[in-house]
């Protein structure tokens, strides 16, 4: 008997699963899964709980109460990947800026330009120099699906030498007080230490 009911629970559980499962049917007029081969064409992709589980040349029938995706003629491909973005700015951002806005403002920007990225069909971008903590705010943020964006590989604050690219120069040293992120460095000594702080402060790259 005690057999009977761990088969019967086992089954009702297994059933669960199944009729809980999500599908989608996306149907695409090209398909490219592999840039060395021409794309296929008309096709059906299935997709099961967020994941790809067949690709079917032309257009066959969805499953009863699968979410369907019809993209017409429009092509489907792997999500791009762009490996040197600044998201927390725009393009033509000045030192005022980074002067007078404070660093909260990165998010909000980057929360646009991560929206406008993804919809551009990048699925993972490397974040390559940002100001404190805003990158790894919208790394966060795009993780957890608060915010539309790809994956978020973030460097944060560049590390330099000093008069080299990622430090700021040119200023008076009481704006460049305002400016500097800590992270420029002399020798190797210097710069391991500043290593060390940028990962602990959550860099996944160092920049």
């Amino acid at each position: 008997m005690r057999k009977l009911e761990l088969v019967a629970a086992a089954t009702l559980a297994l059933l669960g699963t199944t009729a809980y499962a999500k599908t989608t049917i996306v149907y695409a007029g090209r398909v490219i899964t592999d840039a060395s081969k021409p794309a296929q064409g008309q096709s059906t992709i299935t997709i099961t709980d967020d994941r790809i589980t067949s690709i079917a040349p032309g257009r066959t029938e969805a499953p009863a109460g699968a979410e369907v995706v019809d993209l017409g003629d429009k092509t489907l491909l792997p999500g791009l990947i762009d490996l040197h973005v600044h998201l927390t700015g725009d393009p033509g951002d000045d030192y005022r800026g980074a002067a007078v806005d404070p660093n909260e403002w990165g998010v909000v920007v980057g929360a646009k330009n991560a929206g406008i990225t993804l919809r551009a069909g990048f699925t993972t971008v490397r974040e390559a120099g940002s100001a404190q903590y805003t990158a790894y705010s919208l790394r966060r943020g795009t993780a957890n699906g608060f915010i539309e964006g790809p994956r978020i590989v973030a460097a944060g604050p560049s590390l330099s030498i000093i008069g080299g690219h990622g430090d700021v120069t040119g200023f008076r040293e009481d704006i460049h007080a305002v400016l500097d992120e800590g992270y420029t460095c002399t020798g190797a000594v210097e710069c391991a230490e500043k290593v060390r702080k940028a990962s602990r402060a959550g860099a996944d790259v160092i920049k």
